[in-house]
C-alpha cells in the first residue's frame, strides 16, 4: 500500500518523494527541521528531450509506438539519515543549509508512447560503466533514437509493454546529458577535510599490458597528492600472484620499476609512462624478460576521493520516484506517471485508481552491473523512503560469487578479481551466498539478504552465470559454504549456471568453425562460442510472473557435490589434451594443440583491504568448486545449450595464456573451443574424445538432435521459440561440411 494515502504524518516525512500536495511535508526546510526528513530526495526530474523512440515505428509484436526521454536527475541526499549512514565518506562534503548534499545522473527513459500500449512494469537494466548492455540483450533493433524497431525475429521486451529505464551510477563515468546516445554518467561530490582541505590516502593501481595493446603506461584513477614527491610509491613488477608452492600471495616475489614518470594533462587526470625492468621474478621464482601479461603494481597517495557509494541511494531513490510519485520536489511532474493508468499486471487485487504508477520493479544488471545489483541489495539499499521494496525483483547475470568495489574511498568501480588480473581487488570478500550463514574461513555471520530480511525488503532473485564465473568469479560460493559443502538456496532465489560458456557467452556455434589463435595472441586457444544471452531472455517473463503473479519460476540449474557434479579444481576428470591435432579455420586443417595447462581457477584467502596493500592470510582460503566434465570434456552440471548438448567441440569456462604473455596463467575473460577431430583419420593418438564422424551419421543428424536440443529448452522455460528457431535451428543448418562432410 502507497503510505503517502494514509496521512500518517511520519510516514509522509519519511518518504523519498511526494505529490506537489505533499512537498511542503518532505522539503528539507527548517519549518520541519525537527521533523524526520527523507533519506533522499529527486529534487527535480530535468528532460531534455522526449522525441519518438525507432522514427515513430512499432517495434513487432507490441502495442503502440515508444517514447525516449533523456534527462537529467538532479538528487539530494541527507547524510545525517540512517538509510545513507553506510555511504562511505558521505559526512565528508560540505552540506548545505539544509544538511543535506546534491549530486546529478544522466537518465534515459524507453516508454510506451501511451499507458494503453503499456503494461505496469518497470525494467531497470543497470548500466555497465556507462553502456546500456540491455538493449543488445533484451530490447534488440537498432539505436534508440534514429535506429529501426526491434524486428519480428527478436523477442524484444517491448512486446510486453514494459517500461525500460537506465541511469548512471559509477562515480569515474562522466556526466554526458546525453544519455540517449552517449554512455551515461554522473556527477558526485569529492570528500574533503572538515577545513575544506584535500582528503589524501594510498591508493593501488594495477595494470597489465596486453590490456593496452603492449603499452607502458596507464592512467590513475585519481590525481597524486603530490607530483613531485615520490617517497610513498611502491611500483613492482612481476609474472603472477602464485609462488613456488602454487599459492597467491601479495608478497610474491617482485622487482622495483625504477624508471617511471608522472604525466600530467593539466585537468586533474595524470598517466604513468615507465620502461619495464629488464628481468621480473616468474611463479618458479626464476627470473625471465617482462612481456604482455607481466603484473604491474603501483601504489601511491592520492587526493580527492569521490563518494562513489552515492551510486546505490541515487539508483534507490530514482527507481521508487518513477515507481511511486507524481511529481519531483520542484513540481515537475514524473515522466511516468501516467502509467497509471496502463494494464495491471498483479494476479489480484488490481485497484481501479491505483496509487502507484507500476505494479512491479525489476532489475536486471550484467557483470559489473550484476555485481552492482548484489552489492545494492547487501548494503540495504532495497529499502526505499517508504520502508517499502525498491526492486520486487534482481536478476544478477554473469556476477559469480563477487559484489564491487564501490562503496570505500578511493573506489575504483571497473576493477573485478580472477586469477591473474586484478587479483588483488576488493569486492572478492564474504558474504557470498543470499542466506545468512556463518563463514567458515572468517568466523563471521553474514549474507546478501541480511539487511533486506530486518527491513522486510527482499526480492525474489534470479542469478544467472555461466562456467566462466565457476572459474574466475568463485561462483560455487553463492552456492556452497566455502568449506565445500552444498547449501540451500532461500525460497525467494532461483540459480542457473549456463555450461562451457566465457564471461558473457558466445554468438551460437553456427557452422561450427573456429581458428586457434596465431603467434602474438594472448590466449592459447579459440574462445568459446557457446551461447547465454536467450536463457536470460527467456528467464525475464518468469521472474516477472514470480514476482506479480506468484507463478514459482523453473527450479534452479546448477552442479552440486552431492550430486557429483561439483568438484575440485583438479578432479574435472578433463581429458589430456597435451599432444592432440584439431580443425582449424574454413578448411578444417587439422593444426597441432598442446594444452598443457587447464581450468586454471581464481583462488581465494581471507583478505583485509583496509590499506592500499592487501593484508592476506593464505592460511585461510576458501574451497572453490567447478563442474565436472565428461569423456569429451564438456561439462555435465547446470544448463547445457544446444551447442554443449550436441557439441563438436569441448566447450569450457577457461582459457590460458600463450608464450609472450605470463604463459600457463589464466586468459581474461576468454572461455575455450578445443575442436573434435573431423574422424579417426585425422585425430591424434592421444586424443579420448570422440570424432565427429563417430559422433554423428551426416549434417542432417546433427541438425535434428540440435533443434530436439533447442526445442526441449523452450519446454522447460530456459528459451523463447523465437531464439529456438532463429539462433539455434538456423544457426545448425550452416554447420560446415568441412566439419561433417555427410549431408
Amino acid at each position: 500500500m502507497n503510505l503517502r494515502l494514509l496521512g500518517i504524518a511520519a510516514a509522509l516525512f519519511a518518504a523519498c518523494n511526494a505529490n506537489p500536495s505533499e512537498q511542503s511535508a518532505l522539503l528539507p526546510t527548517a519549518a520541519v527541521a525537527t521533523a524526520p526528513r527523507a533519506a533522499g530526495i529527486i529534487d527535480r526530474f530535468e528532460v531534455l528531450s522526449s522525441v519518438d523512440a525507432y522514427n515513430g515505428a512499432t517495434p513487432a509484436g507490441a502495442a503502440g509506438p515508444y517514447t525516449v526521454i533523456a534527462g537529467i536527475v538532479h538528487g539530494r541526499l541527507l547524510p545525517s539519515h540512517p538509510d545513507n549512514a553506510g555511504i562511505v565518506d558521505i559526512a565528508n562534503v560540505p552540506k548545505d543549509a539544509d544538511g543535506y548534499i546534491d549530486y546529478t545522473t544522466d537518465v534515459v527513459i524507453l516508454r510506451p508512447k501511451t499507458p494503453g500500449s503499456a503494461r505496469r512494469v518497470l525494467f531497470y537494466d543497470a548500466v555497465n560503466r556507462g553502456a546500456k548492455l540491455g538493449l543488445q540483450s533484451f530490447v534488440g533493433g537498432g539505436a534508440l533514437v534514429g535506429g529501426a524497431a526491434p524486428d519480428a525475429s527478436f523477442p524484444s521486451l517491448l512486446r510486453a509493454g514494459y517500461t525500460v529505464v537506465w541511469s548512471g551510477w559509477q562515480s569515474n563515468i562522466s556526466q554526458s546529458d546525453m544519455g540517449a546516445t552517449n554512455p551515461l554518467g554522473v556527477t558526485f561530490p569529492v570528500a574533503t577535510n572538515g577545513d575544506g582541505t584535500p582528503i589524501t590516502g594510498l591508493s593501488r593501481e594495477e595494470f597489465i599490458p596486453d590490456g593496452a595493446n603492449g603499452a607502458h603506461g596507464f592512467h590513475l584513477g585519481y590525481e597524486p597528492a603530490s607530483l613531485t614527491d615520490r617517497s610513498e610509491v611502491v611500483f613492482t613488477a612481476r609474472q603472477s600472484w602464485k609462488g613456488a608452492d602454487g599459492k597467491s600471495r601479495y608478497a610474491t616475489p617482485s622487482v622495483p620499476v625504477t624508471n617511471w614518470n608522472y604525466s600530467s594533462n593539466g585537468n586533474g587526470s595524470v598517466y604513468v609512462n615507465f620502461t619495464p625492468p629488464a628481468a621480473v621474478p616468474a611463479a618458479d621464482g626464476t627470473l625471465v624478460a617482462p612481456d604482455g601479461g607481466t603484473i604491474y603494481s603501483f601504489v601511491y597517495r592520492a587526493k580527492n576521493p569521490v563518494v562513489a557509494g552515492i551510486g546505490f541511494a541515487a539508483v534507490r531513490d530514482l527507481v521508487s520516484f518513477l515507481k511511486n510519485a507524481d511529481a519531483d520536489a520542484q513540481g515537475h511532474p514524473n515522466p511516468v506517471a501516467d502509467m497509471k493508468a496502463a494494464a495491471c499486471v498483479v494476479a489480484a487485487g488490481c485497484a481501479a485508481a491505483p496509487t502507484t504508477n507500476f505494479d512491479v520493479a525489476i532489475g536486471e544488471g550484467v557483470s559489473q552491473s550484476g555485481r552492482f545489483l548484489r552489492d545494492f541489495l547487501y548494503q540495504g539499499f532495497n529499502k526505499d523512503g517508504h520502508g517499502a521494496k525498491v526492486f520486487d525483483g534482481l536478476m544478477p547475470i554473469i556476477a559469480g560469487a563477487r559484489r564491487t568495489w564501490i562503496n570505500a574511498r578511493f573506489a575504483q568501480p571497473g576493477r573485478f578479481s580472477r586469477e591473474h588480473e586484478d587479483h588483488w581487488m576488493p569486492g572478492d570478500q564474504f558474504p557470498f551466498a543470499y542466506g545468512v550463514a556463518t563463514d567458515p574461513v572468517s568466523g563471521a555471520t553474514d549474507g546478501l539478504m541480511k539487511r533486506c530480511l530486518e527491513s522486510a525488503t527482499c526480492p525474489d532473485v534470479m542469478q544467472i552465470d555461466g562456467s566462466f564465473e565457476w572459474w574466475a568469479g568463485r561462483a560455487s560460493l553463492a552456492v556452497t559454504d566455502g568449506a565445500g559443502h552444498d547449501v540451500a538456496l532461500p525460497d525467494n532465489v532461483r540459480y542457473y549456471m549456463v555450461a562451457g560458456t566465457q564471461h558473457g557467452g558466445g554468438a551460437g556455434v553456427s557452422t561450427g568453425i573456429v581458428t586457434q589463435p596465431g603467434v602474438g595472441a594472448a590466449c592459447q586457444v579459440a574462445p568459446s562460442p557457446v551461447s547465454e544471452m536467450p536463457v536470460e531472455r527467456a528467464l525475464i517473463p518468469a521472474l516477472e510472473n514470480w514476482v506479480a503473479r506468484g507463478v514459482l519460476p523453473p527450479a534452479s540449474q546448477y552442479p552440486t557435490v552431492a550430486a557429483g557434479t561439483l568438484v575440485a579444481p583438479s578432479k574435472t576428470g578433463f581429458p589430456d589434451l597435451s599432444d592432440i591435432s584439431v580443425p582449424s579455420g574454413a578448411a578444417a586443417t587439422p593444426v597441432a594443440l598442446s594444452l598443457a595447462s587447464h581450468g586454471v581457477a581464481n583462488g581465494l584467502a581471507l583478505t583485509d583491504y583496509s590499506d592500499a596493500a592487501p593484508v592476506v592470510d593464505a592460511s585461510r582460503t576458501y574451497k572453490i568448486r567447478v563442474p565436472r566434465v565428461d569423456a569429451d570434456g564438456n561439462e555435465i552440471g547446470g544448463l547445457q545449450m544446444p551447442e554443449v548438448a550436441v557439441p563438436v567441440a569441448t566447450y569450457a569456462g577457461w582459457n590460458v595464456r600463450q608464450q609472450g604473455h605470463a604463459a600457463g596463467e589464466s586468459c581474461g575473460i576468454s572461455g575455450a573451443a578445443i575442436p573434435f577431430a573431423v574422424s579417426q583419420a585425422t585425430k591424434a593418438a592421444k586424443d579420448t574424445r570422440k570424432t565427429l564422424a563417430q559422433l554423428y551419421r551426416g549434417r542432417a543428424d546433427y541438425q535434428a538432435r540440435f533443434g530436439a536440443a533447442a526445442d526441449a529448452l523452450v519446454a522447460r522455460g530456459f528459451l523463447t521459440a523465437a531464439d529456438a528457431a532463429n539462433i539455434y535451428k538456423k544457426g545448425a543448418a550452416a554447420i560446415s561440411p568441412a566439419l561433417i562432410p555427410a549431408p
